[in-house]
C-alpha cells in the first residue's frame, strides 16, 4: 500500500513538472521559443513589459481558438491559420499597448511587437496534437505568457542596469560603470545564455531533491 501511494505521489510530481510552463518547462530558457524578442527587443524593462503584454494578448486567445479548430484543419494549414488569427488579434493588442505605454512604442521595440504574430512562441504553443478542454487551452496560454514574461523581464532589467545604469528609466547613480555590450544583440545572447545555464542548473537541483526525498 505504501509503495502504491509513493508511486502515485511520484506520478503526480512528474505530471506537475511536465505541466509547469513557467519554470520547469519555461518556453524561452528550456524550450527555446521567443528568443528573437528577448535578445533583440528587451534592452530595457519597459521594452520587456511591452513585449510581455503582446505575448499575453496574442497567445491565450490564439491557443483557445486553435484548440476549437484543431480537428477541422489539415496539418499543413494550421501554422498559416494560427498566424492569421494572431495577426487579427494584433489590432486589439496594439490598442491596449497604446493605452498602457503610449503611442510611441515602436521607438522602443520596433518590429518585434508586430512580429510576435508569427513568432514561434505563438505558433508552436498553439500547435497541439489533439483537442484540449477549454480550461486547459486557456491555462496553457496564460502560463506560457507568464513564463515568457518572467524571463524577458529579468533579461530586460539586467540589460537596462548594465547598459543604461537605470531601471525602468530611474537612474541608479550608485553603479560604478556601464557595460555597452549589454545593449547590443551579442550582449543579449550572452545574458540569455548565462541565464539559461543557471536556470537549467536550478531545475536539475530541484529535480534531484524531489526524487531523493521521494525515494527515502
Amino acid at each position: 500500500m505504501a509503495a502504491k501511494e509513493k508511486k502515485y505521489k511520484l506520478r503526480s510530481i512528474e505530471d506537475y513538472i511536465r505541466r509547469d510552463l513557467v519554470f520547469m518547462n519555461n518556453p524561452v530558457l528550456v524550450t527555446g521559443l521567443g528568443l528573437a524578442p528577448v535578445i533583440m527587443g528587451a534592452v530595457t524593462l519597459k521594452n520587456a513589459l511591452i513585449l510581455s503584454v503582446g505575448v499575453a494578448v496574442l497567445c491565450t486567445p490564439v491557443r483557445f481558438l486553435g484548440n476549437l479548430l484543431v480537428g477541422y484543419l489539415p496539418q499543413r494549414l494550421r501554422a498559416m491559420v494560427y498566424s492569421l488569427m494572431a495577426a487579427g488579434m494584433f489590432i486589439p493588442c496594439l490598442m491596449l499597448e497604446h493605452r498602457l505605454f503610449g503611442y510611441n512604442i515602436n521607438n522602443f521595440v520596433g518590429l518585434y511587437l508586430p512580429l510576435l504574430a508569427v513568432d514561434a512562441i505563438i505558433i508552436s504553443r498553439t500547435e497541439i496534437p489533439g483537442r484540449e478542454t477549454v480550461w486547459d487551452s486557456i491555462r496553457n496560454g496564460v502560463v506560457t505568457s507568464l513564463g515568457f514574461a518572467l524571463v524577458i523581464c529579468i533579461v530586460g532589467s539586467v540589460r537596462e542596469i548594465l547598459f543604461y545604469g537605470s531601471i525602468y528609466g530611474h537612474e541608479l547613480s550608485w553603479l560604478p560603470a556601464r557595460l555597452p555590450i549589454a545593449g547590443v544583440a551579442c550582449g543579449g545572447f550572452i545574458i540569455v545564455g548565462l541565464l539559461a545555464a543557471l536556470w537549467q542548473w536550478l531545475i536539475s537541483v530541484i529535480k534531484r531533491s524531489i526524487y531523493r526525498g521521494r525515494s527515502v
